[in-house]
């Protein structure tokens, strides 16, 4: 199978299809940043903050890892860095805001004071917002959207997600084998 059908079957199984910029990162090998000392390239370090604490709600960590684990707020920033172009950052950046606004309008605190369930209501407000929502361009997917896009796809495309997720992984396949029956490995296989 060549990317272009893995991502037709990525997009298929997450139920909506991949935007450009998250399907360039995809083909593109887009990582992110495992270093100790990792500092935001696009995002301020507040916006930083606050998208793992969004990315984290979405994916949360339980008998398997979680968005943070799979450090899914860089690969957001790598997104942001290496595959938006200028206008789609600003949008991105400024649209960020809105959890901030929801959070505070309905609890007077910031996103990132709320607890777990309060969390989950201000996602479930924006993503029923999401689903109406109609951009005139037809380029600048809502917020929330391209926030749950590029967290799922971080996720999985990371050694945490792969490792800890639906599938197995394996550093180095073994040999060859063109048909097998799927109840003797039990999962299906990434590669990284």
């Amino acid at each position: 199978m060549d990317r272009r059908e893995a991502l037709k079957a990525t997009s298929l199984f997450l139920g909506y299809a991949l935007t450009a910029g998250s399907a360039a990162a995809l083909i593109g090998g887009c990582k992110a940043e495992t270093s100790t000392d990792w500092t935001p390239k696009t995002l301020s370090v507040e916006q930083s903050d606050l998208l793992a604490e969004i990315c984290e709600t979405i994916f949360p960590k339980t008998d398997t890892p979680g968005a943070k684990d799979a450090l899914c707020h860089r690969y957001i920033d790598e997104l942001l860095t290496n595959f938006y172009d200028a206008d789609k950052q600003k949008y991105f950046l400024e649209a960020l805001g809105v959890f901030d606004e929801k959070s505070k309008a309905k609890y007077s605190k910031a996103f990132v004071a709320l607890n777990t369930n309060e969390r989950e209501e201000i996602l479930g407000m924006l993503a029923k917002e999401a689903k109406d929502y109609k951009d005139d361009t037809g380029k600048k997917p809502h917020i929330f959207k391209a926030i749950r896009e590029a967290t799922v796809s971080g996720y999985f495309s990371s050694e945490v997600g792969a490792t800890g997720g639906l599938c197995a992984f394996v550093q180095v396949p073994g040999p060859y084998q063109g048909c097998i029956d799927y109840s003797t490995v039990g999962k299906a296989y990434v590669l990284s």
